[in-house]
């Protein structure tokens, strides 16, 4: 018959295992080295979206530019024949600006509100385990 301390090494090592796996959240809610931040650059890239820093240069390559009204950020699509998949049937021109305008709003619009009886895998930070 196994003895207490076998037990508790077992079920170390199975935490251990469901860790590593990403079913359980770290502790302290770490989040994964591959987590994206709301709002971060990375985050910005993911969306499809480049800051433009040099306006008059993107306005020259005639890309499709949109400022951000709360941050004040232009932004430019990183593929902009994509967006007319979005809406199709509007003028490019629209539909460009129509997803533009969602994404930079995605991007800054922070993290989504997790609900009060979210589980843990949703609510990393709410995890006790």
């Amino acid at each position: 018959m196994p003895t207490n301390q076998d037990l508790q090494n077992e079920v170390a090592w199975m935490k251990d295992l469901l860790k590593r796996a990403g079913l359980i959240p770290p502790e302290k809610a770490e989040y994964a080295p591959d987590y994206i931040a709301y709002g971060s650059p990375k985050h910005a890239v993911m969306l499809g979206l480049i800051e433009v820093t040099d306006i008059e240069q993107a306005k020259k390559e005639e890309y499709t530019l949109y400022t951000s009204p709360a941050s004040g950020k232009v932004y430019r699509l990183e593929d902009e024949i994509r967006a007319l998949q979005f809406v199709p049937g509007v003028d490019p021109h629209q539909a460009m600006l129509i997803v533009l305008r969602q994404k930079v709003n995605s991007l800054e619009s922070g993290a989504p509100k997790v609900p009060d009886n979210a589980p843990p895998m949703f609510n990393p930070a709410a995890y006790t385990g």
